[in-house]
């Protein structure tokens, strides 16, 4: 998918978290036609109640057993266990709970629209950006939910991307370009635009926009770093491997200090504001630091062991990632750093 070392923290997996929460809201309190069985319907209610507090292996019991009671033949049951399968990535399930929900939705469009949109990002997320059957079969699908009246705007946008991905850029824009015209200011329109704009975002994995006012007072963001190559490091005081990498950060520092192409800042998730100044202070932490106090950054980046260093090269592609701190990963740090740099002399000698 990209060259990282740790798990799937690409774009795409972004996509499907933003879509796949768009859907549960608008969907969780959907009138479905339930049963006239009280029991049923009590297990199904007590389903979606837990998919709603997002405890999602207690609501997929719940489901399993609201669809027992049916003999297997609930469709609304296969439609929600699709949506978790989803949610926890299990994209084998996704498509088998999908094909179920299709096959006894009968005229229930709203459940045939999920399902089929639950199909088609299984397929995509599964195809992990490279495999050409699964994307084209992720298309054969959206299209599909396509064709059935009603058809809401997101397939459209998330059809779009399938086909950026399989290289039809030209197709995608056009497709994109029809999502805006229905949702200018839907929740996916702005990062539909820069998809229209850069193609290259449904493939690369693009860091997500963020911004700060570092403790030093200079306001940064994603695109002031443009033609950088940024080295973030995720930390925290009371992280032990973190601390210990502190001097070898600082060596890296050092040794890049005089290469304009390159950019070290530290973003830390500690609670206690006095605690992190006072330790970025006494260690000598100069290059830029930032608490993310509401955890803004740490959760876009998807941040959950430390630390975490991820290298964003001069287009704003994440190209490097790995957690934890050993000599031999600071010694990977180093070569993938001077990497990109020398990547960025090359592009500018090619201009």
């Amino acid at each position: 998918m990209l060259v990282i070392q740790t798990g799937r923290t690409g774009r795409l997996t972004l996509f499907l978290v933003l879509i796949v929460a768009a859907i549960a809201l608008s969907l969780v309190n959907s009138p479905h036609t339930v049963a006239q069985d009280p029991a049923f319907a009590e297990e199904l209610d007590n389903a979606k109640l837990l998919l709603r507090q997002r405890k999602y292996d207690d609501a997929l019991k719940s489901f399993k057993r609201a669809n027992e009671m049916q003999e297997k033949k609930c469709a609304e049951c296969y439609g929600w266990m699709s949506e978790i399968y989803l949610l926890l990535e299990a994209y084998k399930n996704v498509i088998d709970s999908a094909d179920k929900a299709i096959e006894l939705a009968g005229g229930d469009n709203q459940l045939l629209l999920k399902a089929y949109n639950n199909k088609g990002l299984a397929l995509q997320a599964s195809a992990d950006k490279k495999d050409q059957k699964k994307l084209a079969a992720a298309e054969a699908v959206f299209r599909q939910g396509l064709a059935i009246p009603g058809a809401s705007p997101i397939l459209r946008y998330n059809l779009g991307v399938v086909l950026m991905q399989l290289n039809r850029d030209e197709e995608g824009v056009a497709v994109m370009k029809e999502y805006l015209k229905l949702q200018p200011r839907g929740g996916f329109s702005d990062m539909a635009r820069k998809l229209a704009e850069n193609p290259r975002r449904s493939r690369e994995n693009y860091a997500p926009d963020f911004s700060f006012t570092s403790l030093q007072g200079e306001y940064i963001s994603l695109d002031d770093l443009k033609g950088k190559v940024v080295l973030l490091d995720f930390w925290g005081t009371w992280c032990p491997p973190c601390v210990e990498s502190v001097p070898e950060l600082r060596n890296l520092n050092k040794k890049y200090s005089k290469e304009p192409a390159f950019m070290l800042i530290g973003i830390s998730s500690d609670g206690d504001e006095e605690t992190w100044r006072d330790f970025t202070e006494k260690n000598r932490m100069i290059w830029p630091q930032y608490r993310d106090k509401d955890r803004k950054i740490l959760n876009a980046f998807h941040i959950r062991s430390y630390p975490t260093y991820i290298i964003i090269d001069h287009e704003g592609i994440v190209r490097y990632q790995t957690t934890g701190y050993s000599w031999a990963r600071a010694g990977n740090l180093d070569d993938a750093i001077r990497k990109y740099v020398k990547a960025v002399a090359r592009s500018q000698e090619a201009r």
